[in-house]
């Protein structure tokens, strides 16, 4: 049985399947839990690259966690692309 986060994704994101849907609404209450703990959004990306989740899967799930934000889907850019655990930098 899909979760209502899953339900929300489908009814929202086209081309996700139930079962990817659900993959992706799990990791979104993974990173709510997340942040209920005081963790911050620099700490959210980084668990979700340390799980894999690449730059794109990680903006929708991030504009899922900032809610009703005017804006939530260029703040989840600008979150996740200049989050330290998606910029690189070369030794010198």
């Amino acid at each position: 049985m899909p979760s209502q986060t899953a339900k929300e994704l489908l009814a929202n994101v086209n081309g996700l399947t139930p079962e990817r849907a659900q993959q992706v609404a799990d990791d979104i209450d993974e990173c709510r839990r997340l942040l209920a703990t005081c963790a911050d959004m620099d700490a959210v990306q980084q668990h979700l690259k340390d799980q894999g989740v690449g730059i794109v899967q990680a903006i929708l799930i991030t504009t899922r966690l900032l809610g009703d934000h005017p804006s939530r889907l260029l703040a989840a850019r600008e979150i996740v692309e200049g989050s330290p655990a998606r910029t690189t930098t070369t030794p010198e």
